[in-house]
């Protein structure tokens, strides 16, 4: 069996899941492929404006939520779909691609596979099963519910539901669980005091750890915040910061030379340092607060993206975390946390009985158990 795992450079919320199912894959003794959409159909302009989309975004979450909500919407749905189907020189090179890498299916980690793949493949005359894996994992975009998707894996209830409701054929939505990265799922048995062990952490005191993914963009304001009210915290800060970022943590450190920070920049070992903090916070990211949860640690969604509002959804279900973009409201939040236990409570329980399952395989042993069900019907 063979099949190529598809992203977008929109973030690593589609790259990571697509990395970590294509090596799990491998793993399994099957043929895969790695493929980036634009690249794969040398459609390099469109693979820059994307990329470049998606960081200023985060340099403006406001904006992005302004946007991205005006923006999901079946007219640019089918703005998109027009584009895939009046450009012959993409339905050539797809057909191009496939004849060279013969995929038994496909599955894409972002939206876009819904009004771009499914116009190119139909024009192509190929057949070959298209599965979606739904990154935001508590609900998928509106330009991104076509139902020429064969079918979206999704690793929550609640998920399925928005999809549905979405417009998407409730026999097209299979749950299934959120494929974690090996440097993750390795650590899910560590106790928190073994993880500041190995990582030359103190053992006591309150430990955050703010994540600013791959993209690495974020801002010191929770700090500049912390040092007013003489919080005397351990702050990691993870990502791979960008040249802003760096700047703005090294006059933070001229500025208070006593501040416990650490900032050891984009790290394989994730999962270790998760275990070691108390709280993680961050900008709503898949990847990052289901990382969090398979770790038990609680996750504090900082800066409020288009996709938050499914987040915030599933935080009134179970308590594992919070949403606030105020940064007063932030650590007051984080100082009751760090003192009263009957806060904590309600929040470690719910990280001990969460309704979502983990691991790569399990998920590819669905799709493969898709694919064949697709080829079967094809054969009747």
């Amino acid at each position: 069996m063979k099949v190529s795992f598809i992203h977008v450079d929109a973030g690593k919320g589609h790259y990571v899941p697509a990395k970590a199912l294509y090596d799990h894959y491998l793993e399994m003794g099957n043929e895969a492929t790695l493929e980036n959409l634009f690249l794969m159909l040398n459609a390099k302009t469109w693979n820059k404006l994307i990329k470049n989309w998606w960081r200023a975004n985060l340099h403006h979450p406001k904006a992005e939520r302004f946007l991205d909500e005006r923006l999901d919407n079946p007219f640019i749905e089918n703005r998109i779909k027009f584009f895939a189907e009046n450009m012959d020189i993409y339905v050539e090179r797809f057909i191009q691609w496939y004849n060279r890498e013969k995929p038994d299916y496909i599955i894409c980690t972002n939206f876009l596979a819904n009004p771009i793949l499914t116009t190119i493949i139909s024009r192509s005359k190929i057949d070959i099963p298209l599965f979606v894996y739904v990154a935001d994992v508590f609900d998928n975009p509106k330009i991104g519910t076509s139902n020429e998707v064969d079918k979206f894996f999704v690793a929550s209830q609640l998920g399925k539901e928005n999809c549905i409701k979405n417009g998407i054929d409730s026999d097209r939505v299979v749950v299934t669980p959120f494929p974690l990265k090996h440097e993750v799922m390795k650590y899910g048995n560590i106790t928190q005091r073994e993880a500041r062990v190995e990582l030359g952490l103190k053992q006591d005191k309150f430990t955050i750890i703010l994540n600013f993914g791959g993209e690495g963009i974020g801002n010191v304001k929770l700090i500049e915040e912390m040092r007013k009210q003489k919080l005397d915290w351990q702050i990691l800060v993870l990502g791979n910061l960008s040249k802003t970022t760096t700047l703005r943590y090294k006059e933070l450190r001229l500025k208070y030379p006593k501040l416990d920070l650490i900032t050891p920049g984009f790290v394989d070992n994730i999962g270790l340092y998760i275990k070691a903090c108390d709280v993680q916070l961050g900008k709503t990211g898949a990847n990052s607060l289901l990382e969090s949860l398979y770790l038990k640690t609680p996750f504090l969604m900082s800066e409020l993206l288009y996709t938050s509002r499914a987040f915030i959804d599933f935080m009134k279900i179970k308590k594992i975390g919070w949403a606030e973009n105020d940064i007063k409201k932030q650590i007051e939040i984080l100082k009751k946390y760090a003192t009263d236990p009957e806060f904590r409570k309600p929040v470690i329980e719910d990280l001990n009985s969460l309704p979502i399952e983990f691991g790569c395989i399990p998920l590819l042993e669905i799709a493969d158990n898709e694919y064949k069900k697709y080829r079967e019907k094809k054969n009747k």
